[in-house]
C-alpha cells in the first residue's frame, strides 16, 4: 500500500513538473525558493489538506486550485525586511484561507473599510485575500497585531447567539 501511495505522490510531482512549459523555469525556481521557508511549507501543507478535504466531502465539485490562495509577492518580500510582521501576516493569510476569520467576501470588504484599507473590489473571497494582505502590509506592526488579535478574539466565524453576545458586550 505504501509503494502505491508513494507512486501516486511521485506521479503528482511529475504532473506538476509538466507545467514548466506553461509557467516557465523561472517560476519553478521561485517556487522552490519560496517553499523552502518553514512557514510557507506549513501554509502549502494546510492548503493541500484543505483541497483534499474538499475533494472528499464534495463529489464532482469543481475544486479550488492551490493558486487561488497564492501568497502575495509583497508578503514574500516582507520576510527579509520585517520578520515579525511577515509571521503575523502569513498566519493571518492561513486563517483567511481556512475561513477561520472573515469567512465571507462581505466580511473581508467590511474589515477593510472599517480599518481604512484600500477598497476591496474583488468579486470572490479567494481573489479578495491577496489585496487585503497587501493592504495590511502598509499598517505599522503594532497596529496590525492589534487588528488581527481583535479578529481572532471575537472569532468572526462564531455567528451563534453566544458569539454575538460576546461581540456586543465586548467580552473575551
Amino acid at each position: 500500500m505504501t509503494a502505491i501511495k508513494k507512486s501516486k505522490e511521485l506521479s503528482l510531482l511529475v504532473d506538476l513538473a509538466g507545467l514548466v512549459k506553461k509557467y516557465g523555469f523561472e517560476t519553478f525556481e521561485e517556487l522552490a525558493d519560496t517553499i523552502s521557508s518553514p512557514e510557507i511549507t506549513q501554509q502549502l501543507s494546510h492548503i493541500l489538506m484543505q483541497v483534499s478535504n474538499t475533494a472528499k466531502t464534495t463529489p464532482n465539485a469543481e475544486h479550488k486550485k492551490v493558486s487561488d490562495y497564492s501568497i502575495p509577492k509583497a508578503l514574500i518580500k516582507l520576510q527579509s525586511a520585517d520578520n515579525e510582521k511577515y509571521r503575523a501576516l502569513i498566519d493571518f493569510h492561513g486563517a483567511l484561507v481556512a475561513k477561520e476569520v472573515l469567512p465571507s467576501l462581505k466580511d473581508i470588504k467590511v474589515f477593510a473599510l472599517n480599518n481604512g484599507l484600500l477598497e476591496i473590489t474583488a468579486e470572490s473571497r479567494q481573489k479578495a485575500i491577496g489585496p487585503l494582505i497587501t493592504s495590511l502590509i502598509q499598517i505599522p506592526t503594532n497596529q496590525l497585531l492589534d487588528k488581527i488579535k481583535s479578529l481572532k478574539k471575537y472569532g468572526s466565524g462564531d455567528r451563534s447567539l453566544e458569539g454575538w453576545s460576546r461581540i456586543i458586550l465586548k467580552k473575551p
